[in-house]
């Protein structure tokens, strides 16, 4: 009797599934779709964490630059980078000033830049060691 109740209970459980995925496979799809989840969150986190503030002066856009994203290079870095598209050729200077939460200018970093005109890339500005990045909230771009 106890075998017929255990066959009988095995038989209703088995017609239950209807497709044949497997509790185990059910649970590890589950997992590792969860932890791609959390790698892919991470990574956006991290993205999110190393972008800066930035304010471009409008004067660039008639000099056929755009800048689209400004990045930190880490934690007490004096380093930010900002990428730049050029619609036309440039050559000059561009200058990144450090504002505080206030506005107030607390570092300046000029850099010497030759585009061609279609061409992209990542401008990397270091500011003086003296310089606390930690108090700086906005980054303006400009060019001279």
């Amino acid at each position: 009797m106890k075998k017929s109740i255990v066959m009988m209970a095995l038989a209703l459980a088995l017609a239950g599934c209807k497709d044949d995925t497997s509790m185990s496979q059910k649970a590890g799809s589950a997992i590792s779709g969860t932890a791609a989840d959390f790698v892919a969150g991470l990574g956006e986190g991290v993205d999110k964490r190393m972008s800066v503030t930035l304010q471009i002066d409008p004067a660039l856009a008639a000099r056929g630059l755009t800048v689209t994203q400004g990045k930190s290079r880490g934690m007490g870095s004096k380093d930010a980078a900002v990428y730049v598209v050029a619609d036309k050729p440039f050559k000059g200077k561009l200058v990144a000033r450090a504002l505080d939460g206030q506005g107030t200018e607390i570092g300046r970093a000029v850099v010497e830049e030759d585009f061609a005109a279609d061409d992209a890339r990542y401008v990397t500005f270091t500011f003086n060691e003296e310089m606390d990045s930690q108090l700086v909230r906005t980054y303006a771009v400009s060019a001279r």
